[in-house]
């Protein structure tokens, strides 16, 4: 839940088309349903996979029960909410029409009225490292499998962050053994409160860490990288000399994201090596993830992927892992929303759940420069193999080719 600028609470909001497809889905309604948008976007309220396969959770419980009409609404709305945990909340919804083409719906929750109780959670016992008490390697690898698995069969991604601490050999060699195992013990405890899945902790051998964060992209493997680097930096309690002066402790942090970085699992952990070998070269004490290649200017048309497809705008460069929309349209931050766009020269279009990472809005420069709105938009998950595939094969043919397009841009 978050306060909103007008100083009310709000839950949340998602975007339905007229044909009850969700088109988008921000993490406030991630926290209070507990379902993470790539299962959400793109698909009809009962939310099933894009290849029609869905649990039997999924096939029994929509997204929400109610009926949510097109027609402006003399006051608030009710719904009721179904949550993966098997929760039911009633809910009170404020719905607005989106300006643009098409029956593009925005439900706000303003508030919960009622919620029914969660089902029983099972716990898993996983094998510890004995000094840190998060996860052996061993452990983390049979969970990194698991999750990977998952990953790949359900279209989620799957974000890894590894970190290890900067000159610990210099702690240990000042204040002994000792002080440098309290270090590490105490790194553990930040990842423990930082992390909310103590299942997704390891501590691989020495002063290297790893977490796992499933249905999660790189933009959230650097916000929560981001966290860890800032905390440990600032914390107080770290070792101290004989002089009781604090011990200075940084750590450097490397991530990378299946499926906008790496094929597979052997690929995934490849892709965060390098990115953390990246940050200890750039200096320590910083975040760095793994850059694939630099963004292509290519211009062509993005839609909602719904029945009905809605133009969202025009690309203004495209990459691996995102695109850049420019856009009016009135989607904030942490929005995930099901895209689909053509490839000049190819048949067919490429389907995409993409998470808004990033809003321009329109502003004149120092110089009378108009500076155009639109959205960055990070891939989260591919509507299949051939659509990725068909986005590498392009893009290396682009950077591949001599030929230079017009002003820059490649338009169909």
């Amino acid at each position: 839940m978050r306060e909103s600028a007008r100083g009310r609470s709000d839950h949340g909001s998602f975007i339905v088309d007229g044909h009850g497809t969700i088109l988008g889905f921000d993490e406030s309604m991630e926290q209070l349903t507990g379902w993470p948008a790539i299962e959400i976007v793109g698909s009809g309220r009962e939310f099933g996979l894009r290849d029609g396969a869905a649990t039997a959770a999924r096939q029994t419980a929509p997204l929400y029960e109610g009926r949510i009409p097109l027609s402006p609404l003399a006051g608030n709305l009710l719904l009721t909410m179904n949550c993966s945990d098997g929760r039911r909340i009633d809910v009170e919804a404020a719905v607005r029409r989106l300006a643009g083409p098409g029956e593009r719906l925005l439900v706000t929750v303003l508030r919960a009225l009622s919620s029914s109780e969660a089902r029983p959670a099972t716990a898993e016992r996983l094998s510890r490292d004995a000094l840190s008490g998060l996860l052996d390697g061993a452990a983390f690898a049979e969970q990194m499998a698991c999750d990977f698995r998952g990953a790949a069969a359900s279209a989620k991604p799957l974000a890894l962050v590894l970190l290890d601490v900067d000159h610990l050999r210099e702690v240990n060699d000042r204040l002994g053994r000792a002080a440098g195992d309290l270090v590490l013990k105490k790194l553990a405890g930040i990842l423990r409160v930082t992390v909310e899945d103590e299942s997704r902790l390891a501590r691989l051998g020495g002063d290297d860490f790893a977490v796992l964060l499933p249905r999660s992209g790189r933009g959230e493997a650097r916000r929560l990288a981001a966290t860890l680097r800032s905390t440990v930096e600032r914390f107080r309690f770290f070792a101290s000399d004989e002089a009781h002066q604090r011990v200075p402790i940084t750590i450097s942090l490397g991530a990378a994201s299946y499926p906008a970085d790496a094929a597979d699992r052997t690929e995934l952990v490849e892709r965060a090596s390098e990115a953390l070998d990246e940050a200890r070269a750039m200096g320590r004490n910083r975040v760095w993830c793994y850059l694939r290649r630099p963004r292509v200017p290519v211009q062509v048309p993005v839609y909602f992927d719904s029945t009905d497809p809605l133009l969202v705008g025009y690309t203004r460069d495209l990459s691996p892992s995102g695109i850049f929309v420019q856009t009016t349209a009135g989607i904030e931050v942490g929005m995930r929303c099901a895209l689909t766009f053509p490839l000049p020269g190819r048949d067919g279009k490429v389907h995409v759940v993409g998470r808004i990472v990033r809003t321009v809005h329109a502003e004149t420069g120092g110089e009378g420069e108009l500076r155009i709105p639109g959205l960055g938009v990070e891939f989260e998950r591919f509507g299949g193999d051939s659509d990725r595939r068909a986005l590498d094969s392009f893009l290396h043919e682009r950077e591949a080719s001599t030929l230079r397009p017009e002003n820059g841009i490649l338009s169909l």
